[in-house]
């Protein structure tokens, strides 16, 4: 007898490329209304917008668009189609391998990049600003470390490697989704210098994902970048 479940997948393609669309627009959108409304709160005492408006905009988006993601994922078993309940089709030392190897790979083109092409150029200046003029309390490092390390990496596994490259697949070959989605990531991250180094980053993401087919892989992979990279700036600044 086969599973009523599996049978409306089957039906119905997932995921789709328009929902996949509606949920990245939606996630943006939610940035800018809720940073906004946490600057006209605190412009109440203050002229001057505080930078952690932007980091509580992010966290409290990331939140409100992880429930109605929950939501949609958990019918017809979506979540499991998407990786999320494995840690992959290939064996472990095998996925620690090409993990090791196209990290790597993508940290070394950054190096090269920033080092010989845009010398002297922050690739993410934008953010580095924000995040030094940042007071460093207990409260606001929890707030950077929950938008930056934990709730960001999951959105944006979920909508660029979850939902886009699976959805752009069955229009182009899957080096073609993986390049697509990541230039994609790359780009609405609004930060022109960095695209070349984002996008060499999320092709590895992409690869990797592709090859094990757990996005819960995925995410600890973009957590603990995301942690490296927010220690390094808290160390170093």
């Amino acid at each position: 007898m086969s599973d009523p479940a599996m049978t409306a997948m089957a039906r119905r393609p997932f995921p789709a490329l328009l929902p996949t669309i509606g949920f990245i627009f939606l996630y943006f959108v939610l940035q800018g209304l809720c940073t906004a409304v946490i600057i006209a709160a605190t412009q109440v005492t203050s002229t001057t917008p505080e930078p952690i408006s932007i980091i509580l905009g992010l966290l409290i988006s990331a939140g409100l668009q992880l429930s109605l993601m929950t939501l949609y994922l958990r019918k017809d078993r979506r979540a499991e189609a998407l990786g999320l309940h494995n840690f992959g089709r290939i064996p472990l030392h095998k996925a620690s391998g090409l993990a090791i190897l196209w990290i790597a790979a993508a940290m070394a083109f950054n190096f090269v990049y920033a080092t010989y092409v845009i010398p002297g150029v922050d690739m993410q200046a934008d953010m580095a600003k924000i995040l030094a003029a940042i007071a460093r309390t207990p409260l606001n490092m929890a707030a950077m470390f929950l938008a930056i390390a934990i709730a960001a990496p999951v959105v944006e596994e979920l909508l660029f490697r979850g939902l886009l490259q699976n959805a752009l697949t069955k229009y182009v070959p899957v080096w073609g989704a993986i390049t697509l989605s990541s230039f994609l990531f790359a780009l609405v991250h609004v930060q022109p210098y960095a695209i070349p180094g984002l996008m060499s980053l999320s092709i590895a993401f992409g690869y990797l994902y592709h090859r094990t087919g757990s996005l819960r892989t995925n995410i600890i992979l973009h957590m603990a970048n995301n942690t490296f990279a927010l220690a390094m700036t808290q160390f170093t600044a």
